[in-house]
């Protein structure tokens, strides 16, 4: 019990500081060293921000609000990345990203976004976007009322989402004025948090001819949207919608740096949707990037992903360098932390000689893979493939040879099977052995 505590509390709420002690005393676990309640607010006390924060259950007291989740300062408005205000009295929490509310603001000297997230009465806004920023997007507001604040829009979160629930509503000559207005700026809306919501929009619900149009405006940046958090997510669905000669032209730009994509965070997943999207033969230009680094691409954190999805959808043919490539260093990638992966790969989509290969490589080093979190993986897929796969019947001898070299014969004192027995990672591969016996 902390008397500081219950005599702020009761100058706010009487009852509420009552019941507060009288459960205090019903409660022991209430209690902790030191007779403070960490219900209350204890030094560094996660639950509630900063250290020695108050509990935001008394309002104007309220403290900072935890760096990831809601915010409880005064009057505990809460948004879903932070709190960003408060509602009475105090001052309002701060989350991740989040903004003070104003001290002693009451609701009715304030108005707030529905959200709850910002003040609704920016000067800086638009009347027409502080309108649906009270009322959301049932507002009355209708598309052709808000032209002339389109891109003003489309960069703010609420006006974005107002824009997007319109276009589907919207006839063809309204969509038509919007695509006109925001065209010569798809470029920057493409790489802003809100506004590539409404390039996606376009490529969604557009006609081909706008579609080709905005591969025209994003064509001088591609690149750089491409290693972007929000551009790449437009590219994809560019390269995903576009017509074929609209896809060419976005391979002939990728062109000029796809390795710096291939290894970016972002720039991955535009490369995999190319592989996804474009034919075969259109994609000419990754392998031929895969190929000069082979090793190094398959054991890169994002690089195997790109050779995972061209194992997929490419020719053995068109692979054949960097299959070759690859398949000397499998020793090397089955214990990698990304490799493996490209190893499973190979032995699910690979020719029928790189998994006769593998699966002898697994068999000379059968224990120690077997032992090893990454590789163990590979041992798995390995049996799985030589019993179940489509080239099972082709791998039969490969299999009878790896099941023996792992049973052993009557002279070995210290079979594989027994090390695998009692191995953290062993023992599922002889689960699985045991699935696959026949």
């Amino acid at each position: 019990y902390n008397p500081a505590m219950a005599q702020a509390a009761a100058m706010y709420n009487p009852a509420m500081a009552q019941a507060a002690m009288m459960g205090m005393q019903m409660n022991p676990l209430a209690m902790m060293p030191g007779g403070m309640n960490p219900m209350f607010g204890m030094p560094g006390n996660p639950m509630f921000g900063t250290p020695g924060a108050m509990n935001p259950m008394f309002p104007t007291m309220g403290g900072g609000a935890p760096a990831m989740g809601n915010g409880m300062g005064n009057g505990m408005g809460s948004s879903k990345g932070g709190g960003k205000g408060g509602g009475k009295g105090g001052e309002g929490g701060k989350g991740r990203g989040g903004k003070r509310g104003k001290k002693g603001g009451s609701k009715e000297d304030q108005e707030f976004s529905p959200s709850g997230q910002e003040p609704a009465d920016d000067p800086n806004r638009s009347a027409a976007l502080t309108q649906v920023y009270r009322e959301g997007t049932k507002s009355k507001l209708t598309l052709k009322e808000v032209m002339e604040q389109v891109l003003e829009f489309a960069k703010d979160q609420h006006g974005s989402k107002f824009l997007q629930s319109r276009l589907d509503e919207a006839d063809k000559d309204d969509r038509q004025l919007v695509f006109t207005i925001i065209k010569p700026r798809v470029a920057t809306l493409a790489n802003d948090p809100f506004g590539n919501f409404i390039v996606q929009k376009f490529f969604d619900m557009g006609t081909v001819e706008q579609r080709k149009e905005m591969v025209l405006e994003l064509y001088p940046k591609l690149g750089a949207l491409s290693l972007d958090t929000h551009g790449c997510r437009v590219v994809q669905k560019a390269v995903q919608l576009v017509p074929r000669e609209s896809q060419l032209q976005i391979a002939h730009k990728l062109q000029e740096d796809v390795v710096a994509c291939i290894e970016s965070m972002h720039g991955n997943h535009v490369i995999q949707k190319c592989i996804e999207q474009m034919p075969p033969d259109s994609v000419t230009f990754i392998i031929q990037a895969v190929e000069t680094d082979a090793r190094r691409m398959a054991s890169h954190m994002y690089g195997c992903r790109v050779v995972q999805r061209l194992l997929e959808h490419c020719a053995s043919h068109q692979l054949e360098q960097m299959l070759n490539a690859i398949i000397g260093q499998v020793d090397k990638l089955a214990i990698d932390n990304y490799g493996n992966y490209v190893v499973q790969h190979m032995l699910e989509h690979g020719r029928v000689e790189d998994k006769k290969f593998i699966l002898n490589v697994v068999e000379r080093n059968i224990v120690e893979f077997a032992t090893n979190k990454c590789s163990s993986n590979v041992v798995e897929k390995a049996l799985e493939i030589a019993t179940v796969g489509e080239h099972a019947v082709q791998l039969e001898v490969e299999r009878a040879s790896l099941m023996n070299k792992v049973i052993g014969d009557a002279s070995t004192l210290n079979p594989p099977l027994r090390q695998m027995m009692d191995d953290k990672f062993g023992n599922f591969i002889v689960q699985r052995m045991i699935e696959h016996a026949r």
